[in-house]
């Protein structure tokens, strides 16, 4: 690890180690992981693992988020919720992730109403601050601590340090929540959410590593991929395929988008 790098993860364990008592969301991603094993070193494993499992996410997310804790010798405590019982959630607004995270979060921090000491961190990075995530707003108004963006840590850097660190995930695809493919305004449903998670597993069978299927007003699927990705689905054999798979999915109609979607930054 370079003389930066280092001295960047220095200062995300010692942001961690000031604040104490900790807990943190956790969801297997490439930031919370990197959280994680900083927590564990600056308390000493002292640090509890938050884990949301709810229909927004494939099974295989939450197995995999399950075993990179248990691995790493952390406290997990697997919260089952389900936004689908939530009106402002399945209406699917243009703030559905602000509604999605307050409840989420609230719901974690219900854990420690006797250790109001106890300080819940998150795994949002410094480039997160340069996208429009509604989600943003709850974590400032639940007082929820960013060590990534205090220690001034990006995705770049984040994937960097877990890679010296032989974290497994250090490569590993973003994996947002099901719930980001559906158009906003349409109402979100276990079916819906069943297509898109199916018809996303059908693709990474074919060989594709990060991919995203749309689901938009006209009941179309738009596919969108990273550069590596295309090549897979220029066979025309593939792509006979594939669109019937999705069709019989549902979707009236299936579209490539070819601009190239902006997957991992290694």
């Amino acid at each position: 690890m370079n003389a930066d790098l280092a001295d960047k993860y220095a200062d995300l364990c010692a942001i961690i180690k000031e604040k104490g008592k900790v807990a943190l969301a956790f969801s297997g991603g490439v930031d919370s992981t990197l959280l994680l094993k900083a927590a564990m070193e600056a308390t000493a494993g002292q640090v509890i693992a938050l884990l949301a499992a709810t229909p927004l996410q494939p099974e295989k997310e939450t197995r995999e988020a399950i075993n990179t804790a248990t691995a790493m010798g952390a406290t997990l405590k697997v919260c089952n919720l389900d936004p689908l019982t939530w009106p402002e959630f399945v209406d699917n607004p243009p703030d559905r992730c602000y509604h999605c995270k307050r409840a989420i979060y609230s719901d974690f921090k219900q854990f420690f109403d006797d250790q109001p000491e106890m300080v819940l961190m998150d795994g949002t990075n410094l480039d997160d601050l340069q996208e429009d995530r509604p989600g943003h707003r709850a974590i400032r108004e639940l007082g929820i601590a960013t060590p990534l963006i205090e220690a001034q840590l990006g995705k770049r850097e984040i994937r960097s340090i877990s890679r010296v660190l032989q974290l497994a995930t250090w490569d590993k695809p973003s994996a947002s929540c099901l719930a980001t493919r559906i158009a906003t305004g349409l109402s979100i449903n276990q079916e819906t959410l069943a297509v898109v998670a199916r018809c996303e597993a059908h693709l990474h069978r074919l060989g594709v590593q990060d991919c995203r299927v749309r689901y938009n007003h006209e009941n179309n699927a738009i596919i969108e991929l990273i550069d590596s990705d295309f090549n897979i689905l220029r066979d025309q054999e593939t792509q006979r395929e594939t669109h019937f798979f999705f069709k019989s999915m549902g979707f009236q109609k299936v579209f490539l988008d070819l601009s190239e979607r902006q997957g991992k930054v290694l």
